[in-house]
């Protein structure tokens, strides 16, 4: 299977090859991308990786601490162009973890996740609730990072990744 994931720095800093071996791996991530910015990346990263066979989405973490909550509609656009690419990959919105950033409100992560599901669920993809897996697979939300409380520890990937593989088992 030809895995394509897609995001910020969160994506960016995980070897998904070596958490899935079997695979063909294309890691997108790029540290600092905010969802406009993979908007206008996105046919690079289709031309890297043509035929996908499963996109796999997490981004927004640095529109969210920018204060930046409108980004719904272009996190849309990305859904749509996604879709239009043949053969139609599956594709998986995974939401946002529960982020540690002192300036955020403490209902803001589960507010733009809400949103996210909501999208995910409009647009018929996969919706992956890592921000539950953290708070239901680990001893300590803060095992799951690493201090700035926003990149993720090995701990935060292998809930991830583990998810991220039950999904792909059930959906096959």
């Amino acid at each position: 299977m030809r895995l394509l994931f897609l995001g910020d720095s969160l994506v960016e800093f995980c070897n998904w090859q070596n958490r899935f071996p079997g695979h063909a791996v294309f890691n997108a991530g790029i540290a600092g991308e905010t969802v406009a910015g993979l908007l206008a990346d996105l046919p690079r990263h289709l031309r890297r990786c043509p035929d996908p066979d499963r996109v796999c989405i997490m981004i927004g973490a640095n529109n969210l601490l920018r204060e930046e909550y409108a980004f719904l509609p272009d996190y849309e656009r990305i859904l749509d162009t996604l879709g239009t690419v043949p053969p139609p990959a599956r594709i998986t919105v995974t939401s946002l973890p529960p982020i540690r950033a002192s300036h955020l409100a403490p209902s803001a992560v589960a507010r733009v996740n809400q949103g996210l599901l909501q999208l995910s669920r409009k647009k018929k993809t996969s919706f992956l609730d890592l921000f539950s897996a953290f708070h239901t697979d680990a001893p300590t939300i803060d095992s799951c990072f690493t201090g700035d409380g926003v990149h993720l520890s090995d701990l935060g990937y292998a809930i991830w990744s583990g998810c991220l593989a039950r999904s792909l088992r059930q959906e096959s």
